[in-house]
């Protein structure tokens, strides 16, 4: 199970993530610019460590990043909206739902081209027809989950060199959880790669997590043990990859909202560190201040009207706010994620 053990020799950065081989989908997701499509919540498996969330765990839906799908060009609009280089497939269980994956790929190369790479995470071991046919589709890179308990090495091995045959980059995606040297051997004969993900709790799995002996880390939500675990896995020979926790949660979400951002900003928002918009809100009698902005030369690019009010930039705001306040407006700046009615991080009335 999990214990600690030696020092990194290889590439590390400085959330806590390592590597001596980082697949294409990474370097994909390491800036902000893949879209995690979850396609199914089934699944065949039932993983004591599964993080999925109860909206999602055992429902058959479709979200593109946080937004749910009910239409293809829902997919598109998502894509779109963060600049999106590559595409993760995802689930529960992608491949019970074979003809929505083969559908969405062809999807996502007809409309998005040839080059935006597309990985798919599952936990089954792949039939020849079946990695045929996603070769076919356009899939550029295959994630296998085997069950840790139970994991035949000469399977794992054959579905492996056979994707690499079909043209699919092959790898093995697991939680860094147990040690697991007929993974590692597999992975090397098939010239494959390992990634391998920090454990971490959930609001679903934490009961589970805590049965077993496994503890909360103080600052994240992974499980102590997990990274120095996952260290033993850093062979000669042997290609590589640890996602940890703080990486998930610090870089890859910041750099999605930030792409996101810098697409949807209108010219009168600022966009932070962080990828979230600052503007200035005014609520009240909107007509007058309207009028107040007109008669003052204000740029018509620098504000909007919305049902919810008036919405304008936060340089303006500050600048007229005594102004607004006197034509019956109710001004504050906010600060807010980059989605449709996404979610305030903060309002400072003004």
């Amino acid at each position: 199970m999990i214990h600690p053990c030696g020092a990194v020799k290889w590439g590390s950065d400085p959330t806590g993530s390592f590597h001596s081989y980082l697949p294409p989908g990474c370097r994909i997701c390491a800036t902000g610019a893949s879209l995690v499509l979850f396609v199914t919540g089934l699944c065949q498996r039932s993983c004591f460590y599964c993080p999925l969330s109860v909206e999602r765990k055992g429902r058959d839906l479709v979200l593109a990043n946080e937004s749910c799908v009910s239409h293809p060009k829902d997919i598109l609009k998502e894509a779109w909206a963060i600049d999106a280089k590559g595409t993760g497939i995802t689930g529960g269980e992608p491949l019970i739902r074979l003809e929505r994956v083969l559908e969405i790929l062809a999807l996502l190369k007809a409309e998005l081209g040839m080059a935006h790479h597309v990985h798919l995470y599952t936990g089954l071991i792949p039939s020849s027809a079946v990695l045929e046919r996603l070769a076919q589709a356009g899939l550029d890179e295959i994630r296998l989950h085997p069950e840790l308990d139970n994991v035949s090495a000469q399977q794992l091995y054959q579905a492996l060199r056979e994707a690499s045959k079909q043209g699919i980059e092959a790898g093995v995606e697991i939680p860094a959880l147990v040690p697991s040297p007929g993974i590692s051997d597999a992975v090397r004969r098939a010239d494959a790669f390992l990634n391998l993900n920090e454990l971490e709790f959930s609001e679903t799995n934490q009961e589970a997590m805590k049965s077993r002996g496994f503890c909360l880390s103080d600052d994240t939500c992974a499980a102590m043990g997990s990274r120095e675990l996952a260290r033993t896995f850093m062979e000669d020979g042997l290609k590589v990859h640890f996602c940890s926790s703080v990486f998930k949660d610090a870089v890859q979400l910041r750099e999605r909202l930030k792409r996101r951002a810098a697409r949807v900003r209108r010219k009168f928002d600022e966009v932070t560190e962080d990828g979230t918009l600052i503007y200035g809100v005014v609520e009240g009698s909107i007509p007058s201040v309207t009028s107040l902005l007109q008669d003052l030369g204000v740029p018509g690019d620098l504000y909007s009207v919305t049902e919810g009010g008036l919405e304008l930039a936060a340089w303006v705001l500050e600048d007229l706010a005594s102004d607004v306040r006197r034509a019956g407006g109710s001004p504050s700046l906010v600060e807010r994620y980059p989605l449709e009615g996404g979610l305030v991080v903060e309002r400072i009335p003004l």
